[in-house]
This record gives structure tokens, sequence and C-alpha cells, in this order.
């Protein structure tokens, strides 16, 4: 083309149109870019991406949700920046700040934080704290949350049980503040000061009692159970020399149909675990049920009493399979779910350094140390629905004790009892993504051949390819 004074100028024109476009354009891309996000998730399995059952879980949720994180570890906090940003992109209203634990150690300690990093999520006025960093103990304690219904514990006092406020090895203020940190409202009751269980109740304890307690006591249980109540009954192995080896509580044994036996259960593997004594009781293996659903953790229990149902009981099931369903619903179906091995057995004799079985004295394993109790009630809110009523008795309170609850899965036994107890067992399972494909395994020789690839082949043709090059320009 010609080259004159009206095509330079229609260029300049030109180049400048272009220069506004193409700047107006990037200009454009910047802004979307802070407004709309879009990722994609690549890795096999997507590994780094939410699973759809918490995506559905984040669809419910409607108030804001604020996570506070006590930590000063950067690694850590990359970690749980990297896990929660998943929760915010798809619900940008949750929140997350890090709140360094050296800054204030007096709050720290009235917040009860004994994990680096532990986390506590508020939601609605309630809070939970978590020490698991993972998207299932995360989207769990969300759920928990969720659920307005108020968990309370009430631990019977007064008759020398376990507390769950005194710090003595054999009571249980470790495991309440884990109870605490999973929502549940704790508390005593002397029930001789109140002559009254309260209505909102999800739990009852009995930890051990050490003396009896008084016919009105144990008449406020025993109606508590009939109207429907929960309770946990932690026993202790009998002591026949004393007045009332029951503590005043066989006529709740009675009404529930399991008895306690006499004895203490010994376990004489518990020597292959670097236990001495022998009256330590290892559970290896549990049935099917709720409690144990995803457990597989060994759990220990010192000196536990067998457990039995009533000869009495077992003869009124046979009675009401041939009465109307109406009727049924009162008796309780009692299910072992503690049971130890067949080794094992109840030493009826003073212990000793080594103990041996008796087969006129001992009774062999295996050994019934926990009974799970359940029944179906008429709803009063509902009347064509029923409620379901939750008992579970053990032969043994140290196993939750301050002393015992960090040995084995004792600590998630005892969490898992009480969420099944307060009717919160629902959580939600989430599948572990297996990372395939993260290690590449490769023989001497393979690995050997490959460095001879990238440190002499590969230049070796690139010095060949060179030369040529050169040899036909230079030639030319």
């Amino acid at each position: 083309m010609d080259i004159n004074s009206h095509s330079t100028q229609s260029l300049k024109w030109q180049n400048l149109l272009f220069t506004i476009l193409f700047l107006t354009i990037i200009g454009l891309l910047a802004f979307l870019s802070n407004r709309y996000v879009y990722l994609a998730d690549w890795t096999t399995n997507n590994q780094n991406s939410l699973n759809e059952i918490t995506l559905q879980l984040l669809e419910t949720i409607e108030a804001p949700v604020e996570i506070i994180s006590y930590t000063s570890n950067t690694s850590l906090k990359q970690s749980i920046q990297e896990l929660v940003g998943r929760y915010q992109h798809i619900k940008p209203d949750v929140s997350l700040r890090f709140i360094n634990p050296n800054s204030d150690p007096d709050k720290i300690r009235s917040l009860n934080i004994v994990v680096d990093g532990e986390m506590i999520i508020h939601y609605q006025g309630r809070q939970e704290h978590l020490t698991e960093l993972s998207e299932q103990d995360l989207s769990n304690t969300l759920h928990r949350l969720m659920r307005a219904k108020e968990r309370k514990i009430l631990f019977i006092q007064g008759h020398g049980e376990r507390s769950p406020v005194h710090e003595a090895n054999f009571d249980l203020k470790t495991f309440s503040h884990h109870l605490k940190k999973q929502g549940f409202l704790v508390d005593t009751i002397n029930l001789a000061k109140t002559m009254n269980i309260p209505g909102n109740v999800s739990v009852l304890v009995i930890a051990g009692p050490q003396a009896a307690l008084l016919p009105s006591e144990v008449r406020l249980i025993i109606d508590y159970v009939k109207t429907g109540g929960n309770l946990l009954w932690l026993g202790e192995p009998l002591k026949i020399t004393q007045n009332q080896p029951m503590h005043g509580l066989l006529p709740l044994s009675e009404l529930l149909g399991v008895e306690f036996l006499d004895g203490v259960v010994v376990d004489p593997t518990t020597e292959r675990y670097g236990i001495t004594r022998p009256d330590y009781a290892i559970i290896t293996e549990y049935p099917r049920h709720p409690i144990i659903n995803g457990f597989s953790t060994v759990t220990l229990f010192p000196q536990a009493a067998g457990i039995e149902r009533l000869p009495t009981y077992l003869d009124e099931d046979k009675h009401l399979e041939q009465t109307p369903n109406a009727s049924r619903k009162q008796a309780f179906d009692i299910m072992p779910f503690l049971t130890t091995i067949e080794r094992s057995w109840i030493e009826t004799s003073p212990l000793k350094d080594r103990v041996h079985y008796s087969e006129l004295l001992d009774i062999i394993g295996p050994i019934n140390i926990g009974m799970i109790l359940s029944r179906q009630l008429a709803n009063e809110f509902n009347p064509n629905k029923t409620k379901e009523q939750r008992i579970i008795v053990i032969g043994d309170g140290d196993f939750l004790s301050n002393t015992f609850l960090g040995n084995a899965g004792n600590l998630d036994m005892g969490m898992n009892i009480f969420n099944w107890l307060s009717h919160d067992e629902q959580f939600i399972a989430i599948p572990t993504r297996v990372k395939d494909d993260i290690t590449l395994d490769m023989s001497p020789v393979m690995l050997s051949l490959l460095g001879a690839v990238f440190l002499f082949l590969i230049p070796a043709i690139l010095i060949i390819t060179g030369s040529i090059i050169w040899f036909k320009r230079r030639n030319r």
C-alpha cells in the first residue's frame, strides 16, 4: 500500500483503538476475576474438594459460622486455611481467624485449649471445640451445632460417686472436659437435696456409688427409668462382705433385668500389652451397633464386674413373645456389647500376684461387662409415634477415669456411648479418599537408566542436533 499522510494517520488511530480495547479487556478480566472464581480439582479422586455429603450440609446452614483457631505454627495455619477455605468457597460467611495462644495464657486455660491449633466453632450462640483437622470432624461439628437440642448430662452425687469436676485419679474431670467440648452440658445432682430429676435431662449417670442410696433416691431413679429416661450405670465389682453390695440399687437392677456378678474379671493376656496386673479386661472385638460404627480400637477396663441377664427376665421374654405388640413394647431389648475373650474368667477369690482358674469357684469367659438396653415407648407429644429409651450398664467406671481415659480407645468409646444415649449418633460418614499414585517405586536398575537418560542421552542429542544445524548453516 502507498504510505501517505492519510494512511499514517489511519494507522495511528488503529493502534490507539487497539490499545484502548486491549486495556479495557484486561481491566474487565481483572474485575471479573475478583467477583467470580472458578476452581477445578484435577487430582485423583478429587482429593482437594469437599465431599458431596459436606456440600449438602453447607446448603442447610443458614447463619454465619465463625471459626477461631489457637495456634502460632505457620505450617499448621496453612493446613487449617486450606481446609476451611474449601468451606468458604461454598459458604462465604464462614469466617476464620487465628489467635496466638501465648498472647493470653490465662484466657487459653479458661477456654480449656489443650491442643496446638485447636479450633472453637461458633454458630448461633452455640460453640464446640475441634481438635482433629479433617473434613469429617469439621462437618460433624457443624452438624451437631445445627441441632438446637440441648444435651444435658447429670451425674448423681452424694454417695462417693466418681465426680465430673474433681481431679482425683478415681474421678471423671478429664472426660467431662471432652464432653463439654462436644457441646454437652455437664452438671451434678444430689437427689437427697433436690428430690427431683429435671425433665430436660438427656442422660442420667450413676458412676460407681460407694455408699448406699436412700430408698427415696432409688424411687426417683426408678420413676425416671419408667417414664423413658436415658441412663448410664457404671458399676463396680460387688463386695459381698458389705451389708448392701448393690448400694441400694437392687430394685433398679431388677427393673432393668440385669445383675452384677460376684468377683473381678481376670484376663491373663494383659501381659502381652505390658500390663502386670491380671484384673484388667481388654476388649478387642465388638458387635454390630451404632455405638461401635467404625470403631475397631481395643479398650481397657480395669477391675471390671461381669453382667448377666436375670433369669426371671429371660422367662418374661418367653412370655412376651406370645403377648400383643402393645405390651411387648414395655420390655427392654438387651444386647451385650462389651465381651471379654474366651481365656478370661471371673475370679471370686482374693487377688494375688498370680491367679489360677478354679472350675469350682470361678466363671469361665467370655464375660459380658457391658449391656445395651433399649425399648420403644409411646411418645407423649405425638401418639402416632414412639420414642426409644436407651440405657447402658457397664461393670466398670475406671475406663473413663482421669487415670485410664488415655488408654487405647477408652475416650472414643466413652464419647460414642454418650452420643448414642443422647440420640445423637447420626454423624456424617465421609468416605476417606485414597491418594493414588503419589509415590513412584522404581528398581535401582531403572533409576540408573533414568539418570543416564537425563545426564548423558538427552545432552548428547542436543549437542549432536546443534552441531548438525551449525554445520549446515556454515556451508551455505
